[in-house]
């Protein structure tokens, strides 16, 4: 996390704004404000151009994975850098227009595509559109022949590979919603000339996500190049391969992630000699350390020698603890003195699940005290609800020390605005 605690003062610092100074500033335009996202956008800029640097010799596209996080920020800067998009909806191939993606630039993904999205592909044009399905590519041809256009299109394979995660964010096991069987994909990459304007020259795979080291991927590639070389014995030669993403963070601190630079040298050598064109899509990997979730103490209560300390922020604002059982690290933003000693971290919402950590070490904390919930740049604000009549929290940017409001709060009043009574006819 690019969080720091200057020498010169005692603040927990983003970019080198202090985050109870950042938390004032927005109080000023919203009062109402006891929580925010946080994103340093030159930590950002960073994690791209090391991605860029690791698998650029290999000529691949680094697209990144907008379900990991969409502020609209955040994607221009990553554009500016030079990555794809990787959208899985109409409105995040839409957020990747308007961010600057170009056609040339932009991939959609998903498993349950609609006729929608199957035109936007057509008409706006994407790079690759990696089909999860056979079913799709009729429709997909009628609608590339309606908008004079020939979609490039690989087949997402499932390679029956495990990861030993969480069941929630494991993609290519054999009972997986994701992909087709490799012997389905390898019928249809022998008769491509069914969907005349379709490029079905891909495959694409993705194993699971929160990866931290590279033997699920291995087994993957191992599985994908011989599927590859077999569609060429058929026939049927392929020339784009996307490995997906997956790559893992260090939520805990302790200095393990994914081997970045190891995997792009790896790739290298086991694809030395063949033409494919090579894509990547990693999402939490890049954005994950460069978010924080600052939220203000509501209270603190003990109950049989057990202490609670109840923040503003709960399981709608970062889910993550809630589903998948993940832990963050969490540490106050301006420390007081006393001794460590374990908390229970738990949210406002009514439900047992909002629990961020049920044996955090903290010093002393009191009512109005903020804390720093580390590494939420990845699948936080963008999986926020308004459960409980929650408004989502505002999300700052900060660049070269400049700290920008990038997404307003939402108000009690907002979700009340929603209100419609449209009378629709039978």
């Amino acid at each position: 996390m690019s969080a720091t605690r200057p020498a010169a003062a005692d603040a927990l610092a983003v970019g080198g704004v202090a985050l109870d100074r950042a938390f004032a500033a927005l109080k000023r335009l919203e009062p109402g404000a006891h929580a925010f996202q946080m994103v340093d956008l030159d930590a950002l800029a960073g994690r791209a151009r090391r991605l860029r640097a690791a698998f650029d010799p290999l000529g691949a596209g680094v697209a990144y994975a907008l379900k990991a996080n969409a502020l609209p920020a955040l994607l221009e800067q990553l554009e500016g850098e030079g990555l794809w998009a990787d959208a899985a909806s109409l409105g995040e191939l839409e957020l990747a227009a308007a961010a600057g993606f170009g056609a040339d630039r932009r991939i959609l993904n998903g498993n349950g595509k609609t006729l929608e999205e199957l035109d936007w592909a057509a008409w706006r044009g994407v790079a690759l559109l990696n089909a999860d399905h056979v079913g799709e590519l009729d429709p997909l041809e009628r609608a590339a022949a309606a908008a004079n256009a020939r979609v490039p299109v690989a087949l997402r394979v499932n390679p029956g590979v495990g990861t030993g995660g969480h069941p929630h964010v494991a993609t290519g096991h054999e009972e997986a919603k994701f992909g087709v069987a490799p012997e389905e994909a390898l019928e249809a990459w022998a008769a491509r000339k069914r969907w005349p304007h379709l490029r079905l020259d891909g495959l694409h795979v993705h194993v699971g996500s929160q990866l931290l080291d590279t033997r699920p991927l291995d087994e993957a590639l191992t599985i994908v190049l011989a599927l590859a070389d077999e569609s060429a014995r058929r026939g049927a030669p392929l020339g784009v391969l996307d490995l997906g993403g997956g790559f893992g963070l260090d939520y805990s601190g302790e200095g393990e992630e994914f081997p970045v630079e190891a995997w792009a040298g790896s790739l290298a050598e086991r694809l030395r000699g063949r033409s494919l064109e090579l894509i990547v899509e990693p999402g939490r990997w890049l954005v994950g350390p460069v978010g924080v979730l600052v939220a203000e103490v509501l209270w603190v209560k003990r109950r049989g020698g057990r202490r609670f300390v109840v923040i503003a922020a709960g399981m709608n604002d970062l889910l993550r603890p809630a589903l998948y059982r993940a832990r963050h690290r969490i540490v106050p933003v301006r420390p007081r003195p006393g001794p460590i000693e374990p908390a229970s971290v738990v949210g406002p919402v009514c439900e047992s699940a909002d629990v961020f950590d049920d044996e955090c070490p903290l010093p002393p904390l009191e009512p109005g005290d903020l804390v720093a919930i580390l590494d939420t740049g990845a699948y936080g604000a963008v999986m926020a609800s308004n459960y409980n009549g929650r408004g989502r929290l505002a999300e700052l940017v900060v660049e070269g020390g400049r700290l920008v409001r990038a997404r307003a709060g939402e108000s009690p009043a907002d979700l009340a605005s929603r209100r419609a009574a449209d009378p629709l006819a039978p």
